[in-house]
C-alpha cells in the first residue's frame, strides 16, 4: 500500500507542486464553476430589459452596431445604453432565391417572429411582402395616433391577411430617410411594420414618430 505523503512536513514549494499534481483537475473544475456562477450573477445584476426589439432584414450594413439609436434613446429620455435596443440585422434574403437566401435564414426569421416579443420589422423585397400578406403585422390604424397616421397616409401598405379580413394598414414605405441612410441601415426605399406579437407597443410608436421626423 502506497504511503500517503506527510503534507505537514513538506516545504511550501513542495506543497504547491503536490497540490497541483494531484488536484489540478479539481481546481480547474472549481475555478470553472466559480467563473460560471459569477458570470450568471453579473448577467442578472447588470442585465437591462430592452425597450425595443427590432428586426432588420436585407440591411445595408448587417453588422452595424445599435449606436445609431442613441439619438432616439436620448430624445425619449432613456439612458444612453446600446443594450436597451435589441437589434437583429444579419439576415439577408434575395428575391431571386440566390445562395444567400438560405434555409437557415428563413428558419431563423420564422422562429424569431413565432416566438413573439419582437416590435419593429424593417425590410425590403418579397420576403417583407409575404409576411405582410400573412397578417404578421399589427393594424397601424389601431396603434398609431391620428396625427401620425395622417403623416404617413400616402405611404401606407395594406394587408388583407390572405383575404380573410378587410384591408388594413400594416406597414409604411419609407423613402430616402436621413436617419436610416446616415446609420447605414437602408439607402433608398425600405418598409417598416409593427409586428403583431409586439412587446413594447408604446415605444414602437415613439420610434415610428422619431423615424418619420427624419424623412
Amino acid at each position: 500500500m502506497e504511503k500517503k505523503p506527510d503534507f505537514k512536513a513538506m516545504s511550501a514549494k513542495t506543497k504547491i507542486s503536490y497540490i497541483w499534481d494531484y488536484y489540478r483537475w479539481h481546481i480547474i473544475a472549481s475555478i470553472g464553476t466559480v467563473a460560471l456562477i459569477v458570470s450568471v450573477i453579473v448577467h442578472f445584476v447588470t442585465y437591462k430589459e430592452p425597450v425595443l426589439n427590432i428586426i432588420m432584414i436585407n440591411c445595408a450594413n448587417p453588422y452595424n452596431a445599435n449606436s445609431g439609436f442613441d439619438a432616439f434613446l436620448a430624445e425619449e429620455g432613456y439612458e444612453n445604453d446600446p443594450s436597451l435596443i435589441a437589434l437583429s440585422s444579419n439576415l439577408y434574403f434575395s428575391d431571386d432565391s440566390g445562395p444567400m437566401s438560405s434555409m437557415q435564414a428563413y428558419q431563423a426569421l420564422a422562429a424569431m417572429i413565432a416566438a413573439g416579443g419582437q416590435d419593429l420589422f424593417f425590410g425590403t423585397g418579397e420576403i417583407f411582402d409575404a409576411y405582410a400578406d400573412q397578417g404578421t403585422f399589427a393594424d397601424l390604424s389601431v396603434l398609431l395616433p391620428e396625427d401620425l397616421l395622417d403623416t404617413c397616409a400616402d405611404s401606407l401598405i395594406y394587408s388583407t391577411n390572405d383575404g380573410t379580413t378587410e384591408a388594413y394598414p400594416c406597414a409604411i414605405e419609407i423613402t430616402e430617410n436621413k436617419w436610416l441612410s446616415e446609420n447605414n441601415y437602408y439607402y433608398g426605399t425600405c418598409r417598416l411594420g409593427i409586428l403583431a406579437g409586439y412587446a413594447h407597443p408604446e415605444t414602437a410608436v415613439q420610434f415610428v414618430r422619431f423615424l418619420l421626423a427624419e424623412s
